[in-house]
């Protein structure tokens, strides 16, 4: 199933991405792409040769060879690198008027609104070489560059001369939409221990670990390219194995190369939506040193054989030379000035192969696209589904208004809170960008707002947070927060967020300035740096008191503090989709880690503490091997060092509403604990299985099991039992004690596909103070949250 292709993601705007692209495939008839379905049933018969001579030895020095002599073994290399990915509806000619006409005339709501706003694209079908196919492409990206290694030194580096991406779905992000074709395509070498394609490793059948995985049979020989070869079956009998199975082509002699190789999945049965993958990649030889000159990968995608989209890319490797790289060159991946605005004679010069007809075409389509109105308004229903934000000025106009889930909200503090806010777009200026929103509460009367101004040091195609980030940003804030949250990343205003099982009642009304510059690197390392000032004013029922005696006590009406800011990140292999400046991930990195040091500094602008404080965040997932379980682990913890007031100390982030979240205490409530010291973790786990499936199999429910525990006892420097200047715990907050807080959670995911529902129950810190006002502790609840995945 695409499910376990896709691996337990949580996918939701990836499920999104993915969808136009399904949709658009519904309008048409397809016919078989027979030459690359013939190729794919003659490679998934290979497990009836076994009668056939074991060819493994020929394999064996095939792995020699290419170890030897392989391009990457080359002290010093240097390539180009062509690639054209395409997406295609692939039509029966005889048959799209009859569609149209059928298109045209059904009334159900999928089709009039669904279906009916592709109907421009039929025009731009072209004939892709058969009588009876055309081809309409919707989506073509195109990308030049040069790949260059120092082995002896271990440098690597790559400088983008030209990208540029063209078709519709421009509301999703061209440049998100390759990257989630960058997953499914996957980066494949045959001779390397494991490939990933598809979010799945997959074994190569050319690595020596890998020899007694593969079956290897001798078919005979072949002319391949006027070559004389001989033709290699190779295939995983373990079903269960994410294997390939295919042909390979080798040269004939004591040294045998490769030639050529085609393939697929071993086991066609894993995938759903995907009908069928064929894999082909060819190689040469250059000076005696093995290299790939092509590589070609065809995704048919659909839900039955005459419903189907083709996805396809080609890799040209081009250009090649071994000698000593000069030394002014630039390692790491660097890009050229203007490589996404290369003009048309740039591209006809360095493309290697021609664009096919319908690829030509897909200009026109563009422009069709944007003069259909049924086409603009369901995309507009996707932008805000994606974006939550209506543009002004057209679908991708100079400002929008949004998100709109947080237009309208409630809390006990606030009342009904009404807010409208808003940003310029890349449309207005591909550099800069000012935003903001005004917040009316009809309980508090109090109008608050926020103010954002963003400036990146190079120009961008969609967002100013695309990778890679440098920018400077300043923000301006005075709004009320929930302390232990951060007021400018916060998502206590969305709608969802309005139904909580305990009183919001501990605000503080808070005025931030904030001003940084942030920088991340090819490696993804992203580094940041800044200074904040930070106005606090307690509004709710916690008070700043200081307790001099049991009969003196002051009641501090603000605190004000001043930082000083340096922040990393580092996150290998992470790739992701961009949403403005948020992003969700589609591969996850092999490791996440995130450092914090903030330096406050008193009588800096007013401020009332100096202290220095560290915290650090460390992602880890692991994967049980034939897709048993996903399990992902959490380690965080931090220090401060100086004497502050409990506001200025670590606040656990508590979440009190009905929506599960997988990095907060979901049974804690608001600013509850404060410690100046802490270590903690957390374990969620999702299982292939679900006891629903011991009645029925087919099922594909999952279930969730986690917990998440956090110890760090208050010290003594920080307690104000023991230093009275500090402010006295009161009205339900109190110090994390010798006693770790924990809390587990068990549910259900992936119910109709996109609901997950989850019990989470407290397991220490039971005691509740039924007399404060609004801080009565919950001990179990349930939580929702989405789920989808394919």
């Amino acid at each position: 199933m695409i499910e376990k292709i896709i691996k337990y993601q949580v996918i939701n705007l990836r499920y999104l991405l993915i969808v136009p692209l399904l949709l658009s495939c519904i309008l048409v008839t397809a016919q078989d792409t027979e030459q690359s379905r013939q190729i794919i049933k003659n490679i998934q018969d290979l497990s009836e040769k076994d009668s056939l001579p074991d060819a493994k030895d020929i394999i064996l020095k095939v792995i020699v060879q290419y170890d030897e002599k392989g391009y990457k073994s080359e002290p010093f290399y240097f390539h180009n690198l062509y690639r054209k990915t395409s997406v295609d509806a692939v039509l029966n000619k005889d048959s799209i008027e009859s569609q149209l006409a059928h298109m045209r005339n059904s009334s159900d709501l999928i089709s009039r609104f669904v279906i009916r706003p592709f109907d421009f694209s039929f025009q731009y079908a072209r004939s892709n070489g058969k009588s009876d196919e055309a081809n309409v492409t919707v989506l073509l990206f195109e990308d030049y560059k040069s790949i260059f290694a120092d082995n002896l030194n271990k440098k690597r580096g790559q400088t983008i001369h030209a990208s540029q991406n063209n078709g519709i779905f421009e509301t999703i992000g061209h440049k998100n939409i390759s990257y989630f074709l960058d997953e499914i395509f996957g980066d494949i070498n045959l001779f390397k221990e494991t490939n990933d394609i598809m979010l799945l490793a997959f074994k190569g059948p050319l690595h020596k670990s890998n020899t007694e995985t593969y079956t290897y049979k001798l078919l005979g020989q072949k002319q391949i390219d006027g070559q004389t070869c001989n033709e290699i079956a190779f295939f995983c009998t373990n079903m269960k194995e994410n294997a390939f199975a295919g042909n390979l082509y080798t040269s004939i002699g004591e040294n045998p190369k490769l030639i050529k190789a085609q393939f697929t999945f071993n086991n066609r049965e894993s995938a759903n939506f995907l009908k069928d993958i064929l894999l082909t990649h060819s190689f040469n030889l250059q000076d005696s040193i093995i290299i790939p000159v092509k590589q070609e990968s065809i995704l048919l995608i659909g839900d039955d054989a005459n419903r189907m989209m083709a996805a396809k890319r080609t890799d040209i490797f081009l250009n090649y030379n071994f000698d000593k790289p000069d030394h002014n060159i630039r390692w790491g991946v660097s890009r050229e000035k203007g490589y996404f605005r290369r003009d048309t004679s740039f591209w006809t010069t360095i493309r290697p192969i021609p664009l096919t007809n319908s690829q030509k075409q897909i200009g026109n389509l563009e422009q069709a696209a944007d003069s259909s109105k049924r086409f603009r308004r369901l995309e507009r229903v996707i932008s805000l589904v994606l974006s939550g934000s209506y543009s002004l000025g057209g679908i991708e106009g100079p400002v929008e208004l949004g998100p709109l889930t947080h237009f309208l909200s409630y809390n006990d503090m606030e009342g009904l809170r009404i807010r409208v806010g808003g940003n310029t777009t890349i449309r207005f200026s591909d550099q800069f960008q000012l935003g903001g929103y005004i917040a009316y509460g009809t309980k508090d009367t109090r109008v608050k707002h926020q103010a954002n101004l963003v400036y990146s040091l190079s120009p961008k195609q969609k967002y100013l947070w695309e990778y890679p980030k440098k920018l400077f940003s300043f923000t301006y804030a005075s709004d009320l927060n929930i302390p232990g949250q951060d007021m400018l990343l916060m998502n206590r205003d969305h709608f969802a967020q309005s139904f909580t099982h305990a009183p919001t009642n501990n605000m503080s009304l808070q005025r931030i300035g904030l001003l940084t510059f942030e920088s991340e690197n090819s490696s993804n390392l992203t580094y940041k740096i800044g200074g904040k000032i930070t106005y606090d004013k307690p509004l709710g029922v916690v008070q700043y008191v200081r307790a001099i005696s049991p009969t003196d006590t002051t009641v501090i009406d603000n605190i004000t503090s001043s930082d000083l800011i340096l922040s990393l990140r580092f996150a290998p292999g992470e790739r992701f989709i961009q949403r403005k400046e948020k992003r969700t991930a589609i591969r996850r990195a092999a490791f996440e880690l995130d450092v914090t040091y903030r330096r406050g500094i008193k009588g800096l602008f007013g401020a009332d503490y100096g202290y220095n404080a560290v915290n650090f965040n460390l992602f880890r997932r692991f994967d049980f091997t034939r897709n048993i379980a996903q399990v992902d682990t959490y380690l965080s913890g931090g220090k401060i060092w100086g004497r502050v007031p409990f506001p200025l100390l670590f606040i656990p982030e508590g979440n009190q509403s009905y929506v599960f979240n997988s990095r907060a205490y979901n049974v804690m409530n608001f600013y509850e604990f404060a410690t100046d010291r802490f270590i903690a973790g957390s374990v969620n786990s999702t299982f292939d299985w679900s006891p629903i499936r011991l009645f029925n199999p087919n099922n594909k429910i999952k279930i969730c099991v986690g917990s998440k525990i956090i110890y760090g006892p208050l010290s003594e420097e920080n307690d104000p039992a023991y230093h009275p200047d500090l402010f006295m715990f009161n009205n339900g907050i109190r110090a994390l004690g010798n006693t770790p807080y924990a809390e587990f959670n068990i549910g259900l995911a992936n119910i109709f596909n996109m609901i997950r529902i989850d019990y989470s129950r407290r397991l220490t810190y039971l005691d509740s103070d039924d007399t404060t006002e609004g801080n009565k502790i919950t001990r179990g609840t349930i939580l929702f949250s989405g789920s989808f995945s394919f």
